[in-house]
């Protein structure tokens, strides 16, 4: 191999394998999609004890530990809406009889657009800047039903048009239910990771319910002991893909290459 292939190969290998700057810069915006994971056994039994209600929340005199087992689960996703989702219909669609959680564990969303919503209605837009606006909201294309066991033959709660944002008032990221019935803070993240990767915002994080709107509600409705920093699985924002450094160095390499083969 020449001298000029084995220095582009070095540059190139560099380019592949340096790290990204793990810092957000300056008007660092959001778009390309979500992947949204939740630990079965963890949303199960994040509440160790429950009593059983009927479905209006009248208690039947039972209770009982949580397990991973139908029956016992303190709650379980058990329906996922993507961007068509408009609404749901209070209190039709909480109603849900015997269901089961949801077949996949990894649920995919995709960032809604800034200035016009490009999904169905009641989606939040997009609005973050982290320089502008850095307690914006990150639109998502996504509405999660949730179930419990204990509530039976079973009520749910909908968390419908999710969005992400950093929380002024803890500078804590959290997800958030923006519409109906069951609009509020849901989840806050942890472990949380940002850098910004070609303008835009990449994040990560496992989440939890924390001080969230929900873990208050849930432990003034319930009997049960929820541990607000149980780790219930992890998320990660992932801009949308472009052509990497790693790409346009090596079709440089091979332009420069084919060049010097021609006039050889």
């Amino acid at each position: 191999m020449n001298k000029l292939a084995s220095s582009l190969l070095g540059v190139l290998a560099v380019l592949i394998t340096s790290p990204a700057t793990a810092a957000v810069l300056a008007n660092t915006t959001a778009n390309g999609s979500v992947a949204f994971t939740y630990d079965r056994a963890a949303w199960a039994t994040v509440a160790p004890h429950e009593a059983y209600t009927t479905i209006s929340g009248t208690p039947t005199g039972l209770s009982g530990p949580t397990a991973d087992i139908a029956g016992q689960r303190w709650m379980f996703p058990d329906r996922f809406e993507g961007t068509s989702w408009v609404a749901a219909a209070y209190p039709a669609s909480y109603l849900t009889g015997p269901t089961q959680p949801l077949a996949s564990t990894l649920i995919p969303m995709l960032v809604n657009t800034y200035g016009t919503n490009s999904f169905a209605a009641n989606h939040k837009i997009t609005d973050y800047n982290s320089t502008s606006n850095p307690f914006g909201y990150i639109g998502l294309g996504g509405s999660l039903r949730a179930t419990s066991d204990f509530n039976q033959p079973g009520a749910s709660v909908w968390w419908e048009h999710l969005a992400l944002r950093k929380d002024s008032a803890d500078n804590v990221w959290k997800i958030y239910a923006t519409t109906g019935a069951g609009a509020g803070s849901v989840f806050e993240l942890f472990n949380v990771t940002e850098e910004t990767v070609n303008g835009n915002l990449h994040l990560t994080g496992d989440y939890k319910f924390g001080n969230t709107d929900w873990y208050q509600f849930f432990q003034g409705s319930t009997s049960a002991v929820i541990n607000p920093n149980m780790s219930l699985g992890h998320i990660e924002l992932s801009p949308a893909p472009e052509p990497s450094r790693a790409l346009l160095a090596c079709a440089g390499l091979m332009t420069l290459l084919l060049r010097r083969k021609r006039v050889a």
